[in-house]
């Protein structure tokens, strides 16, 4: 899986107070089998990955794999206070990925596929 797989997306923020039920678009998923390619094949160049939905980024996002821990085992669970906490899942928002490379440069990629599971699924062997 190389990044020219993925398109680019823009991540936004919806303020807080606008939290009232938005309407049903669509049942969107992170696609955890393509994101644990992207990071099994790239892991020379990649140094942060975090994952959320990209139209309320800084309220739904958590770092799920960087290159000294690799993979966090337990992201949305408070067993572990390693402060990941994201929403994989949406009906109204896009789950999206944002990329940290070695050389500090980010990227941001819509990473989804039909489904309404929230539970993560990408964890790999370290």
């Amino acid at each position: 899986m190389d990044f020219v797989d993925l398109k680019p997306i823009a991540l936004r923020h919806t303020p807080l107070g606008t939290r009232g039920q938005s309407p049903k678009e669509h049942d969107w998923q992170l696609d955890w089998d393509k994101l644990a390619a992207l990071i099994r094949d790239n892991q020379d160049v990649i140094a942060v990955v975090q994952a959320g939905l990209a139209e309320d980024w800084l309220n739904t996002q958590g770092t799920i794999w960087d290159e000294t821990v690799g993979y966090y085992r337990y992201p949305n669970d408070n067993r572990e206070p390693d402060d990941t906490v994201f929403w994989a899942a949406s009906t109204w928002a896009t789950p999206a990925i944002l990329v940290t490379f070695h050389n500090e440069l980010t990227a941001s990629f819509a990473c989804y596929r039909e489904g309404r599971d929230p539970d993560f699924h990408y964890l790999g062997r370290n």
